[in-house]
């Protein structure tokens, strides 16, 4: 899968942290990962309680108007899933042995992930420049908190560097998660095309066949060669499914970040509109419904509306 799919890019970095000098924080200095995790212990995540919506430290993630979802994690080394799996019979006839250890896989240093899930309108690298600098714009203190005990990370020194940082670390997402549609999505049907291509190439096939035939050449060799045209002409239905396969998918609607917090916040105060409107007669459901369009605007995006990063009101 792509970086870029439903209307929204996600994000995935590798940064490898700095295993070759001390890091100081809080006037105590220790080994760069240990500081990394201790900054990440300490960084605000959202106001999803009503005891850390009185604390008032919110996410710096929620700064950003595109960031949907958002992930520091510090991995130290990849995970031995235990030897490849064989069959014992050639095992046993040809080898390997399998009392000697096979070679694992190790990381040369801890890396830091860095995953975010943003609005993009595609996924040219001048979007995710933009996102990049706007990050920094609002958030710079805490990225040079988190990410200054990364190897490079002292180069760094405003938007531009930053975004070449980045994107020098980041790596292709092959599994992006997008559950904004809440009908089918107009995809396009690859039957009736498949079909028709199919038609012609075998229709290939019989002509190739008749013209050889009746160009001297036997039944056994016309039929073979045939059949490999017929198989070779095959990549073309092949090309274009996968030409369609990688096609991001459509953008559902309203699945922006402002048109989402405004879902919330619209689905939280209807609540309060059903439970007021129970029992009431007609006129007074009306007028109900008539206030609560007025005072919530559900077609204004941006005010009122739920704000970043807050579960409640």
């Amino acid at each position: 899968m792509p970086n870029f799919d439903g209307g929204h890019y996600f994000l995935t970095v590798l940064a490898p942290i700095d295993t070759t000098r001390l890091s100081e924080r809080r006037g105590v200095k220790s080994s760069a990962v240990h500081v990394v995790r201790d900054v990440l212990a300490t960084l605000p995540t959202a106001l999803q309680s009503p005891a850390t919506e009185a604390l008032g430290l919110n996410s710096p993630f929620s700064r950003s108007r595109r960031t949907h979802l958002a992930r520091f994690v510090v991995i130290d080394d990849v995970v031995y899933n235990g030897r490849d799996r064989r069959d014992a019979l050639p095992v046993a006839l040809c080898g390997p042995n399998p009392v000697i250890a096979e070679a694992e896989d190790k990381l040369t240093s801890p890396y830091l992930l860095f995953v975010a899930d943003f609005d993009a309108r595609s996924d040219n690298a001048e979007e995710l420049k933009a996102y990049l600098a706007e990050l920094w714009s609002v958030m710079e203190a805490e990225l040079r908190l988190v990410f200054g005990h990364c190897v490079g990370f002292d180069r760094v020194t405003n938007a531009a560097s930053f975004q070449d940082y980045i994107v020098r670390c980041q790596i292709e997402t092959t599994m992006p998660f997008n559950d904004y549609w809440v009908t089918p999505p107009p995809l396009i049907s690859l039957k009736p095309l498949l079909l028709r291509v199919l038609a012609a190439v075998a229709v290939t096939a019989v002509v190739l066949l008749g013209v050889l035939v009746a160009s001297g050449w036997s039944w056994p060799g016309a039929v073979l060669l045939a059949l490999g045209a017929l198989l070779g002409l095959l990549i073309i239905p092949y090309a274009i499914v996968m030409q369609h396969g990688r096609k991001p998918f459509p953008t559902a609607p309203n699945s922006d970040l402002p048109s989402v917090l405004k879902a919330l916040y619209l689905q939280r105060n209807f609540t309060g509109l059903a439970i007021a409107t129970q029992g009431q007669d007609d006129q007074a459901v009306y007028d109900l419904f008539g206030r609560f369009i007025t005072e919530h605007q559900p077609t204004d995006l941006q005010n009122p509306t739920q704000e970043p990063g807050v579960i409640g009101l």
